[in-house]
């Protein structure tokens, strides 16, 4: 067990994540939380957005000031160095071990990295959560699942099996790719329609579909679905949006913040299922033997850090105690000086030399003590001793 407190109570190596999830804070309240987050982050800290959350993690009381909006989660310690391993690994996504939370983990991290150097706990501590993620993945079980695929599987639940009928993808970044590539491996005809024609030509190709304008108009009725996860609003036409409105398709919407205008998600009402809908369904049976072992290797990655954690402790500790000694000799050879003010430098030397080892001799116990210690006692006796 780690030892996140002084012994007055007071964290030192503390880490504090706020936590929006989909679950319990909108989309667009996410959205302006992370605005707000990101306007406020120093040095040190980092913001990791998903589909589904934004979570703010920093050290050492990093967060104090920060309002907290309703539904946003505070975790603390040991919870908040569990919840940062889980979020890695995939623990906590729609898609239990789903590889795209993994890729927005790292992302998160690099681009704090590129702002000015990571605070060292919180660096440690996504480097055990990043290396606990890749070594999950290499148990998914069975196909890859995203929450690509989770979108197809609620599309067929309404309408029935898509293979052989057709399905309009609107985007074709990295979650359009997803989406085309799994309603192909599916048996579906695909279609992309992307802002950028040729980036939707290359994504057509490579899943052996075909391109449909951005704005297709009438052309929407000729789809069984459609799914849309593009950054930005999706800028249609009147006549594309009342072709939409007339047609029975459901309209899965990936985009976060959503890419479907509020008077349309008013129009097609429970035809449209965003992101945060499939956040809050359970749409798969997990598989329980792989559940045990993810918390299993969840576990050993927190104890991994928590015991680097206390050796920070420890570290900081001797640190301080030499400090502390070094400190006082200084003092205390600066008042000899001034009482012996003509003595040679040789004596002078020679007392210095003399004093450096009496207090390296007194020390070596408590800091050997230091080394040895495995529950932290030593290391609060030693801090209260010495008013560390």
């Amino acid at each position: 067990m780690a030892h996140l407190a002084s012994p007055d109570g007071e964290p030192r190596w503390s880490i504090t994540v706020l936590a929006a999830h989909a679950r319990h804070v909108p989309a667009a309240e996410r959205e302006q939380l992370a605005i707000d987050l990101r306007a406020q982050l120093d040095g040190g800290g980092l913001v990791v957005e998903t589909c589904h959350r934004v979570e703010r993690y920093a050290s050492a009381g990093g967060l104090d000031g920060i309002p907290v909006p309703h539904g946003v989660q505070v975790l603390r310690g040991e919870a908040a160095i569990r919840h940062a391993v889980s979020v890695a690994v995939g623990r906590d996504s729609v898609v239990v071990g789903e590889d795209q939370v993994l890729h927005q983990v790292r992302a998160a991290v690099n681009a704090a990295r590129a702002e000015g150097p990571l605070d060292p706990v919180l660096e440690r501590l996504f480097s055990v959560a990043l290396r606990a993620g890749r070594r999950a993945r290499s148990w998914a079980p069975g196909t890859e699942r995203s929450l690509a695929t989770v979108a197809l599987a609620t599309i067929e639940r309404r309408v029935g099996p898509l293979s052989g009928r057709r399905v309009l993808v609107v985007g074709a970044g990295r979650m359009g790719r997803l989406v085309a590539q799994a309603a192909a491996a599916a048996g579906t005809s695909v279609a992309i329609a992307n802002r950028s024609p040729e980036r939707g030509a290359v994504l057509a190709r490579d899943v052996r579909g075909e391109t449909a304008p951005f704005d297709p108009g009438s052309r929407v009725g000729e789809f069984t679905a459609l799914i849309v996860a593009i950054d930005g609003s999706w800028s249609i036409s009147p006549a594309t949006g009342r072709a939409l409105t007339r047609s029975t398709a459901p309209v899965v919407d990936l985009s976060v913040p959503s890419a479907v205008a509020d008077d349309l998600a008013a129009e097609l009402d429970a035809r449209l299922i965003t992101a945060d809908d499939l956040a809050r369904t359970q749409t798969e049976s997990p598989d329980h033997r792989h559940l045990l072992r993810l918390d299993s290797l969840i576990e050993r990655a927190v104890s991994d850090f928590l015991a680097w954690l206390d050796g920070q402790n420890r570290r900081s500790t001797a640190a301080a105690l030499a400090r502390e000694a070094e400190h006082a000799r200084a003092a205390e050879l600066a008042v000899l000086w001034r009482r012996l003010p003509d003595l040679d430098p040789a004596s002078r030397a020679a007392i210095d030399q003399m004093t450096r080892h009496l207090a390296e001799r007194l020390l070596r116990e408590p800091l050997e003590r230091l080394g040895r210690d495995a529950d932290g006692r030593t290391e609060r006796a030693v801090r209260d001793v010495f008013a560390l």
